[in-house]
């Protein structure tokens, strides 16, 4: 009889520590699932003083690629430009499919290089852009709009590198 007692009393024991033990580890698991979701990491975000010091850096931009476009100066534009950009904006195939544009077809004017686009499409569409809003993307990327008869319009995707805003492929 004592011996029926004493492995009862164990058989319960163990039950009992076994049932105990696994109760926290559900609710850690829970606690580490749950956070990510509930709590953007805060490096994505700007507070309002950030979005203001860059509303006037990129307006300043603005002003700058303004006069630099007017005056048709290609090598100090593409200073400004992103690695993506000028590598997606040479790529033959783009540039093909850039000329395929009513305006470029009309005056017979063929894509074969960065400059050429520079030339016939940024001088004659972004010369006198104005930024009127930004929507921040994230703490890098910026889309900057000017509005066109009411309607919001993007005039550059730029993208902060090294500390610098550049215009982004978008």
């Amino acid at each position: 009889m004592k011996n029926i007692i004493l492995l009862i009393t164990v058989i319960l024991t163990v039950y009992l520590v076994s049932c105990v033990s696994k109760e926290p580890v559900k609710e850690e698991i829970t606690a580490v699932i749950e956070t990510p979701a509930k709590v953007a990491p805060p490096s994505l975000a700007l507070d309002n003083n950030e979005i203001k010091n860059a509303e006037t850096d990129i307006a300043a931009l603005i002003e700058e690629l303004n006069k630099i476009i007017a005056s048709k100066d290609f090598e100090n534009w593409k200073m400004y430009l992103s690695d993506d950009y000028i590598k997606y904006y040479s790529d033959p195939e783009v540039l093909k499919e850039k000329t395929q544009s009513p305006l470029l077809i009309k005056y017979k004017i063929v894509l074969r290089s960065l400059e050429d686009y520079f030339n016939y499409v940024v001088v004659g569409s972004r010369q006198n852009v104005k930024l009127d809003e930004i929507k921040v993307l994230d703490r890098n990327r910026i889309k900057a709009y000017m509005i066109i008869k009411g309607t919001p319009v993007i005039i550059y995707e730029l993208v902060r590198i090294d500390n610098e805003w550049k215009i982004g492929k978008f």
